[in-house]
């Protein structure tokens, strides 16, 4: 019983920090931040933003990978539109149909 939860725990520790998002730029940005941790936060962008550019397909390939294997965001259902929605439905209530129509 002690080997799995050795294992388990070693699955953990091999991982990196951080969720990994789909954008490349993104994770390499995540990785460029742990490296210079003093730096303020303006001057991280713009120094990973330029190391970014500056690198190669081949040293940027890791950072697709990790993109292609980080899950999808799920979308949320109804949002605003749900919101509206059940205005409307308590406005239709609140009055009778003989009020609102007045022929």
């Amino acid at each position: 019983m002690e080997k799995k939860s050795q294992s388990k725990i070693a699955k953990k520790d091999s991982t990196p920090e951080g969720k990994k998002t789909r954008n490349p730029f993104l994770n390499f940005l995540q990785e460029f931040r742990q490296k210079n941790k003093g730096m303020p936060n303006r001057e991280v962008i713009s120094r990973g933003s330029e190391a970014w550019r500056k690198m190669s397909e081949n040293e940027k390939a890791p950072y697709y990978e990790m993109a292609k294997r980080a899950p999808k965001k799920r979308k949320r259902r109804g949002g605003r539109r749900r919101g509206r929605r059940m205005a409307s439905r308590s406005r239709q209530r609140s009055g009778s149909r003989s009020s609102r129509y007045s022929y």
